[in-house]
């Protein structure tokens, strides 16, 4: 059950791109993000109702939702949203893959214990550095797509959010919030979806009636619920089952099915560099999560 779970959230996550590809190729980035956040709030707002969860919390805890939610939902879906324009679906995949990478950084700064510093970790952090500069290259010497270059930066933005929200989110939530999981989590997209919609008014045109198209409006459907909504109950059903160490080997295999979505819906074929690339940052995430010898 518990590789069928994980099997599951690999899949939510690594299809969440092309579902992202669909919506921006038609309608403007931080509208497209707002639908998004919006599918998943008015999931998760229906869900808690259903089940008698409360969700209110206090109103001097609320900048602890609101920051967790701006980095593990507002910034990065925006800027997933907006890189995918310039990019193809695989490319975020590997991005998104690199996560750990960020979380490790930040983890060994703010937090103590097992996230400490240690030389085969530095090194790992190098070489995962160079795996994303090889992935990214023919962006920076501007070849036939000069404009993957922003697309690419937009995802190793969303890639260090992602890893900076993971850490904060047991610095400030986990252990010392007094509010329910589930208070916290509407919040979070409550939050980011109001100040997501003062962002696409004040910033782009609303899209056109017609622009939503059954494409359109499934893959608004199935980046908010299923990868981002559902994704999220899979992680904690893994998490109680493998703990937060294993569970987080789940990002490993998300490039990896963002590449079959992107082969089998677009046919996209991924370059020798992008192969190299992921490789190599398969390497520096070994590294990083190798045990540290207790004395």
């Amino acid at each position: 059950m518990s590789y069928l779970l994980a099997f599951c959230l690999a899949l939510c996550w690594g299809t969440a791109f092309l579902a992202t590809k669909n919506i921006v190729d038609v309608i403007p980035p931080y509208w497209g993000t707002f639908y998004r956040v919006l599918a998943g709030l008015l999931f998760f707002a229906v869900l808690y109702i259903c089940q008698g969860k409360s969700l209110r919390i206090e109103l001097k805890q609320l900048w602890r939702p609101w920051t967790i939610g701006f980095l593990i939902i507002l910034f990065p879906f925006a800027a997933i949203s907006w890189s995918q324009r310039f990019v193809a679906p695989t490319i975020g995949g590997i991005f998104n893959g690199s996560v750990p990478i960020w979380s490790f950084i930040a983890g060994a700064i703010l937090l103590k214990g097992v996230d400490r510093f240690t030389w085969t970790r530095a090194c790992g952090i190098l070489m995962g550095l160079v795996g994303l500069l090889c992935i990214s290259w023919p962006s920076l010497t501007l070849g036939d797509n000069p404009q993957a270059l922003y697309g690419c930066m937009g995802l190793l933005l969303m890639a260090w959010s992602y890893g900076l929200g993971n850490v904060l989110t047991k610095k400030i939530m986990v252990d010392h919030s007094g509010s329910s999981l589930e208070a916290n989590t509407f919040h979070q997209y409550l939050f980011s979806a109001v100040v997501l919609l003062f962002i696409a008014f004040g910033w782009e045109t609303h899209p056109a009636v017609q622009d939503f198209s059954a494409k359109v409006i499934v893959s608004i459907l199935f980046a908010g619920v299923f990868s981002s909504a559902i994704a999220f109950l899979l992680m904690l059903a893994l998490i109680k089952r493998w703990g937060a160490t294993r569970m987080a080997s789940v990002t490993y295999f998300t490039p990896v099915v963002a590449m079959l979505a992107d082969f089998i819906f677009l046919q996209r074929v991924p370059s020798g560099q992008e192969f190299v690339g992921l490789a190599i940052i398969f390497l520096s995430l070994f590294l990083i999560q190798k045990p540290i010898k207790q004395n």
